[in-house]
């Protein structure tokens, strides 16, 4: 209950109280005007809110973070008795509760058109639309919320990719399945075929040639390009729900830009997310990039294990791995030792430390990573910038 209703209850009751006690017919009639007043602005609540109607047009299934969309919110009422300015709170992205919210005048039977801009400044999926409606007479006794129901849609905010240079991997003499091909015979020819021009005149099968009276090519097979797997930190991240926000935005873009800088030079690419939901994305040509995109932006930072135990558990793949991309909001010393273990194997390994710090020991640890010919870079996730 509002003061001023209060204040207007208190005032109604001492009026039927000195009207009950002295029996003069002037309390009587203030006590009816103000019980009138009442009856007025409860009708008047009460018919707006029923008979309100509110349509947005313009909501887009997908956005990129960063993104304003322009919308078109119409509303109409069709009560006679005047009301307050109506508040009509939108549901987006944005959580600053003034920027979502419309104050308008509405008057009886006539459409109204408003512009208003979505925000979308974090990756997610969100319920957007028209939420609820604020409906206060114009005394300010009565104030009634009313959910506007079938007016929310589900919009995709995507993540931002970031441009990052790709790895530089080459089919055979990188990571661990290297050791692995050395003992194979490289002049074993895995079949024939017809020769075509440009073919050298060693690799011609000459017995064969001979016997099919046709000049046959020997033919190789050629060592499959190896994977690059790219891990993003996904556990919990302690701090403000603004600043979670805001290094959850730049892990997922910098693994969007590096799995789009692998697929451009048609790498294979692999990057498990390891969530309470987990699940694993994969793909081999420039064309699967939109799917990485998509999966980043519904992904939760909840995995129930540590960043630690994920390195640990991913050890089993690095056969087929010629490189790795570490994105992590903490570094430690357990995160670089891994790293380090991975890049004395013969792979690629970069890691990205999403952070602002730049204590002593922090540094140190980028240094180690540096000198060990593990590609280290500090991202600041407010600015988006590489620090020193």
């Amino acid at each position: 209950m509002h003061a001023r209703t209060a204040l207007f209850a208190l005032a109604a009751a001492t009026l039927l109280v000195s009207a009950l006690s002295t029996g003069a017919g002037i309390y009587y009639l203030l006590f009816f005007l103000l019980a009138a007043l009442f009856l007025l602005a409860a009708c008047s609540v009460l018919l707006t809110a029923f008979s309100l109607k509110v349509d947005v047009k313009g909501v887009r299934a997908r956005a990129m973070r960063g993104e304003n969309i322009p919308l078109i919110v119409t509303a109409r009422h069709m009560c006679p008795l005047p009301v307050a300015d109506v508040k009509l709170i939108f549901a987006m992205p944005e959580d600053d509760l003034g920027a979502n919210t419309i104050t308008a005048f509405l008057p009886p039977f006539a459409r109204r058109e408003f512009r208003f801009v979505m925000r979308c400044p974090h990756r997610g999926v969100y319920e957007t639309g028209m939420e609820r409606a604020v409906i206060s007479d114009v005394f300010g006794l009565i104030e009634l919320r009313r959910r506007l129901r079938g007016q929310k849609v589900k919009v995709e905010v995507l993540p931002r990719v970031r441009e990052l240079a790709a790895l530089e991997l080459r089919a055979g003499e990188t990571g661990p399945e290297s050791r692995s091909r050395a003992a194979e015979d490289a002049s074993s020819p895995s079949g024939v075929r017809a020769w075509q021009d440009g073919d050298v005149l060693k690799k011609v099968h000459w017995k064969l040639t001979m016997r099919r009276r046709e000049i046959l090519v020997r033919t190789y097979e050629e060592s499959a390009r190896p994977d690059t797997l790219i891990l993003p930190d996904l556990s919990p991240i302690n701090a403000l729900k603004d600043q979670a926000l805001s290094i959850e935005d730049c892990v997922c873009e910098i693994c969007l830009g590096a799995a789009r800088a692998q697929l451009m030079a048609n790498d294979p690419v692999s990057m498990p997310l390891t969530s309470a939901a987990p699940s694993e994305l994969s793909g081999r040509s420039i064309a699967e990039a939109a799917g990485f995109q998509t999966a980043l932006a519904r992904v939760q930072f909840d995995s129930p294990y540590s960043y630690e135990q994920v390195l640990l558990s991913m050890s089993r793949r690095m056969q087929r791995t010629g490189g790795v991309v570490l994105v992590t909001p903490r570094l430690t010393m357990r995160i670089a030792d891994a790293a380090v273990r991975m890049r004395q194997m013969g792979m690629t390994v970069n890691v990205f430390w999403i952070s602002d710090a730049q204590r002593d020991e922090a540094l140190a640890l980028t240094a180690r990573l540096k000198l060990a010919g593990v590609g280290a870079r500090v991202i600041n996730p407010w600015t988006a910038e590489e620090s020193a």
